[in-house]
């Protein structure tokens, strides 16, 4: 390969290389046009193909390996690349590097509008990866730079002398540029901005080559990095095209403007920052997401329940069990739940009192079947036990909390808000255990129940929802075909309504007719003039509207996976009860919710906005009470014929997650 040594600008053309360098300077942070060259960008593998990157990357290496401590008068080490290190460019990809070169040097002396140059030299590099396109510009400048200090500081029988006249003529170049104090003093910088380059231009490289190894795995590092590397890529190009055509006008001796030397040199420092802070992320990352496959690998190969709580729980490097606390305030081994079944609550550090009483009455039924009367049959009471003994659940509670130093302080005394629950101190787990809980069963900010068999083997990954609806009728909690509680006809506004609405309240009315309201207090006259207007109804407000939106989430997810597992529908959403529950949360969201129901047996009329009753009360004076549930029933229709698929809406509030219902309707 014919190796480029350095053209020399003629004389006399200081000034046109002076706005040439400034000119590039405007360049080094102008994001408009590196916006402007990104968005023109296509990548050709074929071309790519041509370059190896980590040879051309070891080149370049080499060289300018060599040449940073040859220039620094600080170093003691001056060393001329040997044979045992590669410093010859391709031949395939030479022509191109040397084009380049002769952008930085012989153009520079031109008055070509640099624009027009930049856009040149881009689009010749356009073929290739980005980062390719920062170490073929480097290599360019690292001939420029390694040949002008290797074959001035060679002897004159050296090998790297390409002639003696050269050899001469960049020796005295040499002498003169030192003998100038201040050219000399600016090698020195300019000396670190070239190391910063090539550190700069190896942390791409390195990023690049983690973003195309890992591609497909989730880590939002690397995908900000997929987003980044183009930009950075561009600045990186600009700022060497730069330092070339810098170094030129030095060598060159044209006036000089230290701030442009500083512009690039905070450009170079500043992306080298950024890269290699993104290196280190993605590497942390990564080698994170793989710690967490070995341990979810781990998890999910239970031998049996105890292995299983060891596996989630136990800390790394730890033989010991982590503490958990029984009842009676006394750590205990995992050992304890062996051959049983484990109820595992999971809960942020602000467990609602609802759900607590609710698991309350879970433990305290668990308590209470084994005690079988002793006047009952012995034969069946022995099939009981048996039974009961195959089904009884052990409690385990599960904190999570932000475990950040600073957070710790105010932590709950948890021993006092489930007493009767086994507890595991959230400090001490697993510091995987909370983002296997978050990722692979889907916990937000909920209290939510894991229903677990002997052997380890989640049966539910949230019961907590039948839980409160039902209580323990919901035993044995799997929530699967044979065991769901919605398998027959249910009305959901008992369900909901009687457990946010005091039962007396309920028995002391004799109305016909029941209007349920909740929302702000500014809607106390407007319930008042609704209830006023049609006889015999009488208004009720439902006072905590939060527990309310709870339980009618709950109600509606387990409507949801009773359709699912039974089939009762081919599509959920086509469901009249989901559609009902649904227009109840759009309610809950817009204004305040009303819920007409008809006698003790709360039968629905009409859910909907309280606003929309002013129109239920005129259709009632003109046509009688069935008019409300009429109305609704042909609303419901109308929703099914615009779409085959009704939106369930379950809006987002204070202290619940999100819910996204993962059905699809039928094409």
């Amino acid at each position: 390969m014919a190796k480029r040594a350095l053209s020399n600008p003629s004389r006399g053309s200081d000034t046109v290389s002076i706005v040439a360098t400034s000119a590039i300077i405007n360049f080094v942070n102008n994001y408009q046009f590196i916006d402007r060259i990104v968005g023109e960008h296509f990548y050709d593998s074929s071309v790519e193909e041509k370059c190896n990157v980590n040879d051309l990357l070891g080149i370049v290496n080499n060289i300018l390996s060599g040449v940073i401590p040859l220039v620094d008068k600080d170093s003691g080490n001056k060393k001329v690349p040997t044979d045992d290190l590669q410093t010859i460019i391709p031949s395939n990809i030479s022509h191109l590097i040397n084009w380049i070169c002769c952008q930085m040097t012989c153009e520079a002396a031109r008055s070509k509008n640099v624009e027009t140059r930049l856009l040149q030299i881009f689009s010749k590099l356009s073929s290739y990866r980005w980062t390719t396109q920062v170490l073929l510009v480097l290599a360019a400048f690292a001939l420029q730079y390694g040949d002008f200090w290797f074959i001035s500081e060679a002897p004159s029988d050296g090998r790297n002398a390409l002639s003696t006249c050269l050899l001469k003529g960049l020796s005295s170049l040499k002498k003169k540029l030192i003998s100038d104090e201040n050219k000399a003093a600016a090698m020195i910088p300019l000396n670190k901005v070239v190391n910063d380059l090539l550190e700069l231009t190896t942390h791409l490289v390195r990023l690049s080559k983690l973003v195309i190894q890992n591609r497909g795995k989730h880590v939002p590092e690397l995908a900000t990095a997929f987003r980044t590397i183009p930009r950075w890529s561009c600045e990186t190009i600009v700022a060497i095209l730069a330092a070339g055509n810098y170094f030129a006008r030095l060598i060159n001796d044209d006036k000089l403007a230290e701030s442009e030397l500083d512009i690039i040199a905070l450009s170079v420092s500043d992306t080298k920052s950024d890269v290699l802070r993104a290196v280190k992320s993605c590497e942390r990352k990564i080698g994170q997401m793989e710690e967490y496959q070995k341990y979810v690998k781990k998890v999910e190969a239970p031998v049996d329940i105890v292995d299983f709580l060891i596996s989630l729980l136990t800390a790394k490097d730890s033989s010991q069990d982590p503490i958990v606390t029984g009842p009676n305030d006394t750590p205990v081994k995992f050992e304890l739940f062996r051959k049983k079944s484990v109820l595992l609550i999971i809960s942020d550090q602000n467990i609602s009192r609802d759900d607590i009483e609710t698991l309350r009455i879970i433990h305290d039924d668990e308590t209470k079947r084994f005690r079988i009367s002793p006047e009952d049959d012995p034969k069946a009471v022995s099939i009981q036990i048996q039974t009961e003994k195959e089904t009884l659940y052990e409690l385990v509670w599960i904190p999570i909390v932000d475990a950040r130093p600073e957070n710790l302080e105010p932590l709950p005394k948890f021993n006092s808000l489930m007493p009767w629950a086994y507890r595991v101190d959230p400090q001490k787990m697993n510091e995987w255990a909370a983002t296997y809980i978050k990722e692979e069963w889907r916990f937000k900010r909920e209290t939510m129940v894991v229903v677990l068999d002997s052997l380890g083997l989640v049966e539910n990954t949230d019961a907590m929802p039948m839980l409160r609806i039902w209580g323990t009728d919901a035993f044995p909690y799997t929530g699967n075909e044979s065991t769901h509680p919605w398998r027959g006809p249910c009305n959901w506004v008992q369900l909901v309504l009687k457990r946010v609405v005091q039962q007396g309240t309920l028995d002391a009315i004799k109305d016909e007719y029941i209007l349920f309201w909740g929302g702000p207090a500014a809607a106390v006259e407007a319930a008042g003039a609704v209830g006023g207007g049609i006889p015999n109804l009488r208004a009720v407000l439902i006072e905590d509207m939060k527990h309310f939106r709870i339980l009618l989430r709950s109600c509606l997810i387990c409507r949801l996976q009773a359709l699912q597992i039974q089939k009762f529908e081919s599509s959920p959403l086509r469901d009249p009860i989901v559609y009902q529950m649904s227009e109840a949360y759009k309610a809950c969201r817009k204004d305040v919710v009303a819920i007409l129901a008809k006698g003790p047996e709360l039968l629905l009329e009409h859910v909907g906005l309280l606003s929309d009753l002013k129109l239920v009360r005129d259709e009632v004076a003109k046509d009688g009470l069935t008019a409300p549930a009429k109305g609704f029933e042909k609303k419901y229709k109308d929703a099914q014929g615009q779409s085959i698929c009704l939106h369930v809406c379950v809006p987002h509030y204070t202290s619940l997650g999100d819910f996204t219902a993962l059905i699809v309707a039928d094409s």
